[in-house]
């Protein structure tokens, strides 16, 4: 069952050993970790575990102050993608997010050629609503979730 838990000193050291050969849209689990601390003041990074294994990483933007929920970086490594855990992961976090209620919608930013990401977020119910202004490369995608 895939589930996420906060990564914290006890997990920390679990996060290197995924496996990562392209990292043309996310870096590898150190640069995760590392954009995680300098934003930790309203970001938490989020192991994606399988069971009782990790096998991704997130980064919830999940401390809004007048601004959307979000999250960046997600990745699955190798061994386990193309198995539907990046969904699934998307469908966890949106509950989450759900739940906390402190947002009345997600917006993520997406590269325009990761086609698999944008397929994965629009089906769990995003929706692609323009380009982001400092790169017009990376599209806006937002869920409204009130």
């Amino acid at each position: 069952m895939i589930s996420l838990k906060e990564i914290t000193m006890q997990n920390f050291n679990e996060c290197m050993s995924l496996e990562r050969k392209s990292q043309k849209y996310v870096g590898n689990a150190t640069d995760v970790l590392a954009e995680a601390y300098i934003y930790r003041f309203n970001s938490t990074a989020y192991g994606i575990y399988l069971d009782d294994e990790i096998i991704g990483l997130v980064i919830l933007k999940d401390k809004p102050s007048n601004s959307p929920y979000s999250f960046t970086d997600l990745f699955i490594s190798d061994p386990y993608q193309n198995k539907g855990y990046a969904k699934t992961a998307v469908s966890l976090i949106i509950d989450k997010f759900k739940s906390e209620k402190l947002a009345s919608y997600i917006e993520i930013q997406v590269h325009n050629t990761n086609q698999y990401a944008i397929k994965s977020y629009k089906d769990n119910g995003f929706r692609i609503t323009g380009n982001s202004q400092w790169d017009n490369s990376f599209l806006i995608m937002q869920l409204h979730i009130e």
